[in-house]
Parts: C-alpha cells; structure tokens; sequence
C-alpha cells in the first residue's frame, strides 16, 4: 500500500511551511538572550508548523476516504475560477461535479481542491470519482488522478 496521492499537487507551498518553520525554529534558538525575538522566531516556527500539519491532515483524509469511503461518480459540471483569494495576480481554478443521490434524490454539489492552472483541456470524461466520508456529510474528496503533472505530497 502506498500512502502517496496522486492528486494531492506538489507545490512550494511545503517547501515555504517548512522554510517558515525552519527560520523560525533558526530565529529562537539563536535569539534566545532576547525575549522579543525569540517569540517572533517561535510566532514564525508555529505558522510554518501549522501548514505542514493541515497540509499532513488534508493528505491523510484523502488517502482514508480513498480506502474507507463510498465512491460515487458524479457529473462534471465544468471549471470554476475562485475569486477568493489570488496569489501574485492569478486566481486557482476548481472542477465542481453534481451526483443525485439515490436514496435521497438530492443533488450533491462538489468541489475539487484548489488548481493552479485550468484543467478544462484534460477533462475529456463526463464524470469523476468521488469519495464519500461515511461517518460524516459533507466531508468528500475528489480523485483528479486523471490530470497531468499533479504527482503526490
């Protein structure tokens, strides 16, 4: 069994938590004489500390709901840019994907993670595999395996 996820993207948003934390860590172990510094160091080290834990927990839960959950194949809707948030000038791109539940007859709305380029040119199915956290709803996760240059954390 292998604990990578092939749709969890690589980026240097890792690199930059641990660079946080490292700096951080750096900062108040040689500052330690001066109390201000020293907990701007540990205010840095918990940031980046912070980060590589949601990054691990966001993984983990992936690679559980691919093991554990319900798997559903939901219709492609089409590519969302968000405009929460944008990083140097650009916005990420997000596939969202409809399921009618069965049992229910609802309609289920989902979104993937956060793609930092437009995934539209690789989605050449109708539907994606989604898995369903059994214990808890609303909690899902979208499997983009089929999309290129996305390796695992």
């Amino acid at each position: 069994m292998t604990d990578r996820v092939a749709n969890h993207p690589v980026s240097t948003f890792a690199s930059t938590a641990l660079l946080f934390f490292g700096s951080g860590l750096a900062a108040t172990l040689l500052l330690a004489a001066r109390p201000l510094e020293s907990l701007i160091g540990i205010a840095i080290a918990v940031i980046g500390l912070s980060i590589m834990l949601w990054r691990w927990w966001r993984k983990s839960l992936a690679v559980r709901l691919m093991q554990d959950g319900r798997r559903v194949d939901a219709l492609v809707r089409g590519v969302q840019v968000s405009k929460v948030f944008q990083v140097n000038g650009r916005s990420p791109y997000r596939i969202e994907a409809l399921w009618l539940d069965p049992d229910t007859q609802e309609i289920h709305t989902f979104k993937s993670w956060y793609l930092w380029f437009d995934p539209t040119v690789f989605i050449v199915r109708d539907h994606v595999a989604v898995y369903l956290d059994p214990q808890r709803n609303g909690r899902y996760y979208m499997d983009l395996s089929f999309l290129p240059g996305i390796d695992g954390a």
